[in-house]
């Protein structure tokens, strides 16, 4: 199959840039595939909002600007955050354009709300499920878009170079009659995703597997600061680690409180912003709490709060807490940290550019510069945006559109393959979930990252080992990319030392 532009992966950050694209070039042809079988993808669960300065009375971009530092540690490329952050306006305007709808106070003024790391007020949603509006809105705009073609239910295996060594597409199996595929395309655009599934807790969908970073990695990409994974504090805790559900920290701005096994709170013990510190202060308070108490879980208590303006504001919290059997209102809510976004990634440019030439990487998989070593609250969803645009504007001042290009039938091609999967491949995922959880409860001192690291680089051989043709089966093709990328974020982890 030959379009203009791939582009790999279906959240905000594919089909933000898709869009941009289509309004800018209507003659393009963009295709985006999705290994999902039906719209599943990050975006969908992002609680909170998205963080941008639109009441100048009461907030500046300096502010901003400063709380993205301050989160991430002074390791944030500022150019980058001040382009970010005075970006937010529009980016708010072009999505409200695409019809999403923001919680308003009246008619000219949002509904704010503050989160962990931010100075003001300035949270912009949709209840707490803003993800799911912001997804929702741009996909049945993607889906009218006659430029925008969806394929649904086919993973990239590989990307494709040419002689020159420029990317030019990708190899995909599709997942429903287990047949290959490429897409050639001129440009190719990463936004597949996070790696959420390496860890054993997680907020993360289940095809938040690493796919897009390990192909990069095998492609040679520059990557850059792997090691710097953001936890949030707060997963619904379940004992068997079945999938779970994220608790916006909009709950704690909210006035929530976090408390041990005693009911009693700990945060004023580690931080004078208490339960509004950073997520990463929040969870190293947690991780040391149940060190201390060797305890599994701590809680939110939200007992002292109106329950008719949690019902209001949290409407997806409180109905989940409920099919949980928990009356928020009388019980303590058990929670834990777990692995929620991946900072580092895929090197790029203020444009979105890797090192590769025509390869773009948009959302969780780059590493722009601007979240540093933590993430603050909300601007994942604003940095998607902003880099979604900066990319297209620079693809349409390189494109050309061939009309040899545009084809929309997919040829099958024949490779060997003998399809594997059992429950012996899920045993090496369960070994590595165990082993990169370690990850954040072990002191970081090299000896004990290398034992990790050793550790996961003997799961890679016998991987290989025991599953020498990956290909043939999405979920062994998973587990190979995330060994492969858990031992990059080890790696970088022991020379961050």
């Amino acid at each position: 199959m030959k379009t203009d532009i791939l582009i790999i992966g279906s959240g905000l950050a594919g089909m933000a840039t898709a869009l941009y694209l289509a309004e800018l070039r209507p003659e393009l042809q963009i295709v985006m595939v999705s290994k999902a079988k039906k719209d599943e993808s990050n975006t969908k669960y992002a609680q909170g909002g998205i963080a941008g300065v639109v009441e100048t009375k009461i907030d500046s971009f300096e502010q901003h600007i400063e709380d993205t530092m301050k989160a991430g540690h002074y390791l944030s490329d500022r150019k980058i955050v001040e382009l970010v952050v005075k970006s937010a306006p529009d980016s708010i305007k072009d999505l409200e354009r695409w019809g999403v709808v923001f919680d308003h106070e009246s008619k000219d003024s949002y509904e704010l709300g503050l989160e962990g790391g931010h100075s003001k007020h300035r949270i912009l949603h949709h209840k707490d499920s803003t993800g799911k509006e912001i997804y929702d809105k741009l996909n049945q705009q993607v889906k009218q878009n006659s430029s925008i073609q969806l394929i649904n239910n086919c993973a990239a295996l590989e990307l494709n170079k040419n002689k020159e060594n420029q990317i030019e597409g990708a190899l995909f199996l599709d997942l429903e009659s287990n047949q290959f595929f490429n897409i050639s395309a001129q440009k190719t655009i990463l936004a597949s995703g996070g790696i959420g599934r390496i860890f054993g807790h997680t907020s993360n969908p289940e095809v938040a597997t690493a796919d897009g970073l390990a192909m990069a990695i095998r492609a040679s990409a520059e990557l850059r600061n792997m090691h710097f994974v953001q936890f949030h504090p707060t997963l619904f805790f379940k004992a068997n680690k079945e999938k779970s559900f994220l608790i916006s920290e909009a709950l704690r701005g909210f006035g929530a409180y976090l408390v041990n096994q005693d009911a009693k709170r700990f945060m004023q013990n580690y931080d004078d912003r208490a339960e509004l510190s950073p997520r990463d202060v929040v969870c190293e308070a947690i991780f040391k709490e149940l060190k201390q108490r060797k305890e599994s879980n701590v809680f939110l208590d939200c007992r002292h709060l109106n329950l008719e303006e949690i019902k209001r504001k949290f409407p997806f919290i409180a109905k989940k807490c409920e099919e949980e059997g928990l009356d928020i209102n009388k019980n303590l809510i058990p929670v834990v940290p777990a692995a929620h976004y991946h900072c580092g990634g895929i090197a790029v440019n203020q444009y979105g550019q890797s090192n590769l030439e025509n390869l773009y990487a948009i959302g969780e998989i780059a590493e722009t510069g601007l979240h540093g070593k933590n993430r603050l609250a909300s601007n994942s969803l604003l940095e998607a945006v902003v880099f979604a645009k900066k990319a297209a504007l620079k693809i349409i001042r390189e494109i050309v559109v061939i009309e040899s290009m545009k084809q929309s039938d997919i040829e099958f091609i024949e490779l060997s393959s003998k399809v594997q999967s059992n429950k012996k491949a899920e045993e090496y995922l369960t070994a590595l979930q165990s082993e990169m959880q370690k990850l954040i409860t072990v002191s970081r001192d090299k000896s004990s990252l290398c034992k990790i690291q050793n550790q996961i680089v003997s799961l890679q051989k016998n991987f290989e080992n025991d599953f020498p043709i990956t290909t043939s089966s999405l979920k062994l093709t998973e587990i190979s990319n995330m060994l492969l990328v858990a031992e990059k974020i080890v790696n970088s982890a022991i020379n961050d030392v």
